[in-house]
């Protein structure tokens, strides 16, 4: 007896299920519960009164610094003596907190420094030494309702109106280094409901450089991090193992808002993982797209990316908008997701990461991928290993595209598909097409794009470029393709062929076939449509209703 139609339907949308990416999950979350300890209280008054709370303070003990004063100095959070030693419990922990603090938004709610500096305490730098330092070895930090910036002097332009390029390194920095022994490695640094800024005169590498294990930046305010044209980042890692919780932030930096690995060479021995990354607001001003400023010539700083992988393992990136990025130091992508073992060891990976229900806005392009650190043996970077990106799902997620033509602009696309990436899936996304000057839609450059090695014989003589790439009910601006060209079946056969048959793993899309273009032939599932696709306020696609998809939903972004 055969099945019915409904019945194979069902067995179909299972198989489809069953054979999708599965990323796994962070095996451990960390638990950012405000609970202040039941030690003694330290009143610090005074930047001395500050320096010996810090040295003399005992886990379980409270220090709290006034609203409104000025604490000037590079503060050292030394080692403490934990006898017995325990778990993370309340009594384990020192806290720094604002006086104001019932001033301040309660936990869950994200700092405005409009309204919320002014309940704050000021630790300032006043040179190129972190204001305040997490030491190896130390553990059980906490920072709540705080404010930190630079006034350093140095490296200072004063011939510019006004100076400009006075310069400091980080504001928060837990000192791990990649030859920091795991047991001297600082453990346990959160920073909760802060306000950590540069200034355009005063330059900030990172506003928390968080080489430790349990690092924790919530609901706080980032912003104006940038140094030169050097690599900046309102949060970064590269050697701590995890877990990194960051959620509930504005995070604002020139070249990667949030970066993990890209530093400590080969022998690094710390793989960033179990990474938790919600609710953000990855955001770079637009006042930063100048010349001069961030375009040539002679750019005062640079933009990159909003979010960069040079190594991780485990992560979910949910619930965040991803809002401006344009070309500057590089082409403009928002999320880069591209292993780099000679810059941040021979464990580096970009595995397992989850990327859903997040927004993307005003871009030119959306990720950008590697399978492997192609420039590994090469000579300079001097690593062994080339590293791998696999079990990434990149799901329900909506890009609106930057304007080519504007300035910083750069060709629209979701994602440039690396030459032999394994494990991918798309699935669910919208790409929203920009709107020019004069209000009319611009044609993206590509959707998906199959990158290929230059010289690189064409068709590949056995098997496909790619393995075990998913496209699975996405709304695209223009048909998938790649290096060489070739477009519909028999094209994306070579770029993404393996395993057959294709149809299991293209299936439910709506492309968009601009004028010029040809429609072409896709497996059974996928509509084309020379009908610009509409999209609601919401970014969900209204038209056309296209509901022959894997899930059994409208294709393209479900909303978040």
């Amino acid at each position: 007896m055969k099945p019915s139609l409904l019945l194979w339907s069902t067995l179909l949308v299972s198989q489809f299920a069953l054979s999708q990416i599965k990323p796994e999950l962070p095996r451990e979350y960390i638990n950012t519960t405000y609970h202040l300890p039941g030690g003694k209280t330290w009143a610090a008054h005074s930047d001395m009164d500050f320096r010996t709370a810090l040295q003399k303070s005992a886990p379980g003990d409270v220090i709290v610094l006034d609203a409104g004063t000025v604490y000037s100095g590079n503060f050292n959070f030394p080692a403490k003596t934990y006898s017995p030693p325990r778990t993370a419990d309340r009594n384990q922990w020192i806290y720094i907190i604002s006086s104001q603090m019932a001033e301040l938004p309660a936990p869950g709610t994200r700092v405005d420094p409009n309204h919320d500096a002014a309940h704050m305490p000021k630790i300032v730098t006043p040179n190129a030494t972190s204001a305040l330092i997490m030491k190896e070895g130390s553990k059980y930090l906490r920072l709540a309702g705080i404010e930190m910036y630079s006034a350093s002097t140095v490296g200072c332009q004063p011939e510019n109106t006004p100076p400009r390029n006075c310069s400091a390194y980080q504001l928060v920095y837990a000192e791990g280094r990649w030859n920091t022994a795991p047991d001297k490695l600082p453990d346990y640094l959160t920073v909760d409901r802060c306000y950590l800024h540069g200034s355009p005169t005063q330059d900030v590498r990172e506003g928390v450089l968080g080489n430790a294990a349990h690092l924790a930046v919530i609901d706080s305010y980032i912003s104006d991090i940038h140094q030169s044209t050097f690599d900046s980042q309102a949060v970064a890692a590269y050697a701590s193992p995890g877990p990194i919780k960051i959620v509930n932030n504005y995070l604002s930096a020139t070249t990667e808002d949030v970066l993990f690995g890209g530093a400590g060479g080969k022998d690094n021995p710390y793989q960033p993982a179990d990474i938790e990354i919600r609710n953000n607001h990855f955001y770079k001003p637009l006042a930063w797209l100048k010349v001069g400023l961030t375009l040539p010539p002679k750019p005062q700083w640079i933009v990159k990316n909003n979010l960069e992988f040079k190594s991780g393992r485990r992560v979910i990136v949910e619930n965040n908008v991803f809002e401006n990025n344009w070309r500057s130091g590089q082409d403009g992508t928002s999320i880069v997701l591209t292993v780099r073992t000679g810059q941040s060891g021979d464990l580096a990976v970009v595995d397992d990461i989850l990327f859903q229900n997040n927004v993307i806005k005003n871009v030119p392009s959306g990720f950008s991928t590697l399978a492997n650190d192609y420039s590994c043996g090469s000579g300079f970077p001097k690593c062994t290993n080339k590293g791998e990106s696999k079990r990434v799902k990149i799901t329900n997620n909506a890009i609106y595209f930057m304007d080519p033509a504007a300035p910083g602009g750069s060709r629209n696309n979701l994602a440039l598909l690396a030459y032999a990436l394994s494990d991918y899936e798309f699935s669910h996304n919208s790409t929203i097409p920009a709107v020019d000057a004069h209000g009319k839609a611009v044609t993206c450059w590509a959707s998906i794009f199959f990158n290929v090695p230059p010289k690189m014989p064409w068709p590949p003589t056995e098997g496909s470029i790619t393995n075990n790439i998913w496209i699975l009910d996405n709304a695209l601006c223009r048909q998938p393709t790649g290096a060489y060209g070739a477009q519909g079946s028999a094209g994306l056969t070579k770029y993404m062929g393996d395993p057959p048959p294709l149809g299991n793993r293209l299936n439910g899309n709506v492309f968009f076939v601009p004028p010029g273009d040809k429609p072409q032939t896709w497996p059974q599932g996928n509509m084309t449509t020379q009908e610009p696709i509409k999209f609601t306020d919401d970014m969900r696609m209204v038209s056309p209703v296209w509901t022959k998809t894997t899930s059994g939903k409208q294709a393209g972004f479900q909303g978040n």
